[in-house]
């Protein structure tokens, strides 16, 4: 179960990836969206880990903290530069 748990963490890496290139090609991004849109993809991956690594080994209650703790403050990080970058609308000519 593990190693489906990794290499799914992998796809959702090269999709992230993938995604902050195609963003990178429509908006100008400075260094403040690049360190907010990679932070917030790292925590949510990390809760993603977390938690799934605490469930397997038999602590539903630490998964559950480790998604609380570690995935909300990414999902509000990513959210909140998505939201800025947007609304500064500097598209690449």
């Amino acid at each position: 179960m593990m190693d489906l748990t990794w290499y799914l963490l992998g796809a959702l890496s090269c999709a992230i990836v993938y995604g902050l290139y195609e963003l990178s090609q429509k908006q100008r991004l400075n260094w403040l969206d690049w360190t907010g849109l990679i932070l917030g993809a790292v925590l949510i991956l990390f809760a993603i880990a977390w938690s799934v690594g605490a469930v397997l080994e038999g602590v539903p209650r630490a998964g559950s903290m480790g998604m609380l703790l570690f995935g909300l403050p990414g999902i509000v990080l990513t959210t909140l530069s998505l939201r800025f970058i947007l609304a500064r609308k500097e598209k690449v000519s």
